[in-house]
């Protein structure tokens, strides 16, 4: 997804560097001239290298720098007080300011480029964790959001997967109870897991359990208990098959009418904590139905007066005309009601039941 803000942030420097700087200069020499100060503002032409080094590479900082030390020394000629102590002294507190700023502006780009690849590292260990979705599988579209709440990390505790298989798709959405890189590892070993349990298992409740037992050999971490919620679907032609381990239910949306939870099951134990897992509730859907699957960052979204985000701001966005659109429309509504980022992790998967004589080129063109 596209970073509207990250955006307006590179438009920000683009005037916010050095231009901005000369453009102080000009300004504290024209004051000083027209007040006849005799010099005496001199030491603010410091603030254009200290501007510059905020937001500017160190050669533009460096540039920067120069132009006011040359500007601090002409400043001198008007009022007569060029090579005096005083002006003397306040050229050399621009100068001392300016080799501050180089330092500044290349502690900065040096950190911000430690981020930039440590930010890279983590979409590569994204797309091994959470590969890439395919847009269908037979007669199911299929599409992925995942947005993390702690600004440039791109992966934390929510997970999903898709398994195909002869007859069936099998899917899972959860997020780990916990934060940091346990959240993501234990977030991990679960989607392994289901990669081979979803293939090998007949039923959905022995898939269940297969992450079970996974979750629960765990280290235990300091904090407390380990768990994780999660909801498994089956999809087999016209049915589906879903399973909650302690998540919400997915939501249904039908051409016309309003999203609503799928079915009224109690949620099951979270995934960890042990217990005999229930056989999956069937639902029949129609084609053209719609399918989200969330987690918790989406449900307990709060605007400023804390109410939860209503269901009902998802009607327009989920009758998107596809899928991409809807899911960029949701979070375009989530970031709308929370008037910012979120402060939970989010993730959705979203699918569509297609008519069976869907060509491969119309699936292309989705």
């Amino acid at each position: 997804m596209t970073d509207p803000e990250g955006s307006a942030e590179a438009g920000h420097r683009s005037w916010l560097g050095l231009p901005a700087a000369l453009a102080l200069i000009g300004v504290v020499l024209l004051v000083d001239v027209a007040a006849a100060a005799h010099a005496v503002l001199i030491g603010f032409l410091g603030l254009a290298p200290l501007l510059a080094a905020a937001v500017d590479t160190p050669r533009r900082t460096a540039v920067a720098s120069a132009a006011a030390t040359v500007a601090a020394v002409l400043a001198g000629l008007p009022s007569q007080t060029l090579g005096s102590l005083d002006h003397v002294l306040r050229v050399a507190v621009v100068i001392a300011v300016s080799i501050a700023a180089l330092y500044v502006s290349r502690a900065r780009t040096v950190r911000e480029e430690r981020i930039r690849r440590m930010s890279e590292i983590v979409r590569v260990t994204q797309k091994a964790i959470l590969r890439e979705i395919p847009p269908t599988i037979g007669s199911v579209a299929l599409g992925a959001r995942y947005v993390s709440a702690q600004r440039g990390a791109g992966v934390g505790g929510d997970l999903y997967e898709v398994v195909p298989g002869p007859d069936r798709l099998r899917v899972i959405i959860g997020d780990v109870c916990g934060k940091g890189l346990p959240a993501v590892q234990l977030a991990s070993a679960v989607i392994g897991a289901f990669r081979q349990s979803a293939i090998v298992r007949d039923r959905l409740e022995q898939v269940a359990t297969d992450l079970d037992a996974l979750v629960a050999r765990e280290p235990r971490p300091t904090y407390g208990v380990t768990f994780v919620t999660a909801v498994l679907l089956e999809v087999r032609g016209p049915d589906l098959w879903v399973t909650s381990c302690g998540h919400p239910m997915p939501l249904r949306h039908r051409p016309g009418r309003s999203p609503v939870p799928l079915g009224e099951t109690e949620p099951g134990r979270p995934l960890g904590l042990g217990g005999r897992r229930d056989p999956p509730t069937r639902h029949p859907w129609s084609i053209g139905d719609r399918l989200l699957l969330y987690t918790d960052g989406l449900i307990e979204a709060r605007d400023d007066g804390g109410r939860f985000l209503p269901l009902r701001l998802l009607d327009r966005p989920l009758s998107a005309p596809s899928l991409p659109r809807a899911l960029d429309a949701i979070w375009r509504v989530v970031r709308a009601h929370v008037d910012g980022e979120p402060r939970d992790d989010l993730a959705l998967l979203l699918i569509e039941r297609l008519p069976d004589a869907v060509t491969d080129a119309a699936r292309g063109g989705r």
